[in-house]
């Protein structure tokens, strides 16, 4: 798996009886991540020479289609790039990292933050970015500018259901959220960014919590059927927009930002290489992520589909 707070839940969860976390998207730290010092200033100027690098991605479509996309845009900037994908989970890319047998990778902003810093609380996404900037310069990386395309936990309703009791934001369930059975895996309902902050940070008690297997498939299933009346669904999942689902606002941060970001080793960073990275993120939204992710399940060939939407957007020339 990857990013987000299903993941973060299962590792909270799990951190007092194992070391290893929920997938790709574990927080633990590598044994040197609280004591890596920096040795390049922040402030330095980054080269002007477009430069190489080989950029990773973890073992998922969504962020292989991330890799081509960020790799493709740096390409049409001058930078020689080659892309490492699916290595694995957050572990396996971020040792890559380190090591140098690649230069960036595509990552999740709370993630990362939470494996990098995992006592950090920050959830809003400036915050989360910002605290990731400084947890990122102390291990001699780099982080570009992040998208507004989220990966992030949602807590989802069919339209029917949004359509019936005015359903935009999770606080709109307070009046509602008796009547209601959420769906969701089985750590969502002890964990403190689960069941017990829609509550508290709400006022929002469901009827029933229902344990669902941490797969799409179930979940939407299980949210299409009745078996549950709202779910907890990644907000990339391409059922939101093929079964017509609304995924209510977080205005309260529940759940925390997982904005797409560009991590790099600081040393392999160039100004190029920052400035189309940049510009990918600044044209990313989560429904066009969404989209693409969508057509990749639906067989179409990651690298195709990235070189698509980069066209689309005016990034794939030297002048984008």
């Amino acid at each position: 798996m990857r990013r987000s707070l299903t993941a973060a839940c299962l590792l909270t969860l799990a951190v007092t009886v194992s070391a290893c976390g929920a997938g790709g998207s574990s927080s633990q730290p590598d044994a040197d991540s609280r004591t890596h010092v920096t040795t390049t200033s922040p402030d330095a100027a980054l080269p002007s020479e477009p430069g190489s690098v080989t950029i990773g991605s973890a073992d998922f479509p969504e962020a292989e289609i991330l890799a081509y996309v960020y790799a493709g845009a740096m390409k049409a900037r001058g930078v020689k790039t080659e892309v490492h994908a699916n290595i694995g989970e957050r572990t396996s890319y971020m040792a890559a990292l380190k090591d140098g047998s690649i230069g960036a990778v595509p990552e999740y902003s709370g993630a990362l933050l939470s494996y990098l810093s995992p006592d950090d609380k920050a959830s809003a996404s400036e915050e989360v970015y910002a605290d990731l900037k400084t947890a990122a310069r102390r291990q001699n990386l780099a982080v570009t500018d992040y998208a507004p395309a989220q990966d992030a936990d949602t807590i989802t309703v069919t339209g029917e259901t949004a359509k019936k009791y005015h359903l935009k934001t999770i606080a709109d369930l307070k009046p509602v959220a008796a009547k209601l059975k959420l769906g969701g895996p089985a750590p969502l309902q002890t964990v403190p960014h689960g069941v017990p902050a829609f509550k508290n940070v709400y006022g929002v008690a469901f009827k029933q919590f229902v344990a669902l297997s941490p797969t799409g498939t179930i979940t939407q299933t299980a949210l299409r059927n009745g078996t549950v009346d709202a779910a907890d669904i990644f907000s990339t999942d391409p059922a939101i927009s093929r079964y017509g689902f609304v995924s209510l606002e977080d205005s309260k941060h529940v759940f925390p930002a997982q904005n797409v970001v560009p991590v790099f080793r600081r040393d392999a960073l160039t100004q190029p290489m920052e400035d189309a990275c940049n510009a990918v993120s600044a044209k990313l939204n989560t429904r066009e992520l969404r989209d693409l992710v969508t057509k990749v399940t639906d067989g179409g060939d990651p690298s195709e589909v990235a070189s698509q939407w980069l066209k689309q957007n005016r990034l794939d020339t030297p002048s984008a």
